[in-house]
């Protein structure tokens, strides 16, 4: 009931081989999951993924790949045409049919989606056991989207990732059952639309856009990564989420750094448990904004912070921290994500350990291929770390 159609060992192989040995592979792997699909006689299945790198020119195969696991009534249904962001071919990626969902294309109304009358009834059937949606590297349209949310009643989960001509995508109405929302790095996007919804957590990585959020009471996390072009990130994300700031237990501001401005009011974050941001090292600024935040979220818990360093400063500068003082009586976990035991870490973890009053533990996170040299001299510089703060203070590397 689990089909898993993963070689990972052949896609990595990929990037080596030339173009008519690459085919071959690409060749043997669909008709390997044609010859799974053929073979198969069990009334229903659980989980359908794909995940190797084809593209448009295999939409015969995979279309009825679909089909197949639709009319088996599939629960989670993942379509990865990329592994670990490899992306090898050059051709246009593969493009959802509205055919298959019986939609007219070029339609923008949902009300269209799954009853002209050429629609297979067992491929209608298998959109109710959907529960979760993957695409990666799948043009997948706004049409398509809207009729899976329209006629999925149990699909909790969609994440949407590298789809290059999807434009905009509405969440709106009570009856839709969608809980998470995942859109990464679909550049031609302009705006999402969430409103009267169900929704609970909310990511999104990608271009700035137009983010319309009404109505969302059960929304509690929240991940924006976007690339502001007018470095007034938090701005922009404060903004669109006005309408639910004071509920959210989870925020998460990554992927740019969030300059100080001293005339910044904060939003109060009432029920902010779990704050994640970059803190860039070496800025005199960074603990005053780095306040800021914890005078707005008088509930913090847990707070993650990714440590980036300017090099091309020829001096570091002892950050000062008078400015920044106050007291924070919730906090107590912090993640420190590249840290390398410079003195402005150093100094940054003895700024926390003073200031979050019942801090208990302290997590050092490695940065991927982290090299030998860097985790040795990290090393040396956590066993200093540990003589200069309270010894109630738990230390865990990860």
């Amino acid at each position: 009931m689990t089909l898993k159609f993963d070689d990972e060992k052949t896609l990595y192989s990929l990037i080596d081989l030339n173009r008519e040995e690459r085919e071959q592979k690409i060749r043997r792997y669909v008709d390997w999951v044609n010859s799974v699909v053929e073979q198969h006689t069990w009334p229903n299945i659980e989980q359908f993924r794909i995940a190797f790198d084809l593209d448009n020119s295999f939409s015969s195969s995979i279309n009825k790949w679909i089909q197949f696991a639709l009319k088996k009534r599939v629960q989670i249904l993942e379509l990865d045409f990329s592994k670990d962001g490899i992306h090898h071919r050059q051709k246009s990626c593969y493009n959802f049919p509205h055919e298959l969902l019986g939609i007219n294309r070029g339609s923008t109304s949902t009300a269209v989606c799954c009853e002209i009358p050429s629609l297979n009834p067992c491929v209608y059937l298998g959109l109710k056991s959907i529960r979760v949606l993957h695409f990666n590297f799948v043009d997948v349209a706004e049409e398509v989207l809207e009729c899976f949310l329209s006629n999925c009643p149990v699909l909790e989960r969609l994440s949407v990732f590298h789809s290059p001509n999807l434009v905009n995508l509405r969440v709106v109405g009570p009856l839709i059952a969608l809980k998470y929302l995942v859109i990464r790095r679909c550049n031609s996007l302009e705006s999402i639309e969430i409103c009267d919804a169900n929704l609970v957590s909310l990511s999104y990585v990608g271009n700035e856009i137009s983010l319309l959020l009404r109505n969302v009471p059960l929304l509690v996390e929240v991940s924006i990564s976007e690339d502001c072009i007018c470095n007034n990130f938090i701005e922009v994300a404060f903004t669109q989420l006005a309408c639910c700031l004071s509920q959210l237990e989870i925020l998460k501001l990554t992927d740019q750094i969030v300059p100080y401005k001293r005339d910044r009011i904060f939003p109060i974050l009432a029920n902010l448990k779990h704050l994640e941001i970059i803190f860039e090292e070496d800025n005199v600024c960074g603990l005053l904004q780095l306040t800021s935040f914890f005078r707005a979220s008088p509930c913090l818990h847990r707070l993650v912070l990714y440590l980036q360093m300017d090099y091309t400063k020829s001096m570091r500068r002892k950050i000062k921290y008078k400015k920044a003082k106050c007291s924070h009586n919730y906090l107590k976990i912090v993640e420190l994500v590249g840290y390398d035991g410079h003195t402005s870490d150093f100094e940054l973890v003895k700024y926390l350990a003073k200031t979050a009053v019942k801090l208990g533990k302290i997590v050092i996170k490695e940065e991927e291929e982290e090299g030998p040299w860097r985790k040795m001299a990290r090393d040396v510089a956590m066993q200093k770390l540990k003589e200069k703060v309270p010894s109630a203070i738990e230390f865990v590397y990860r």
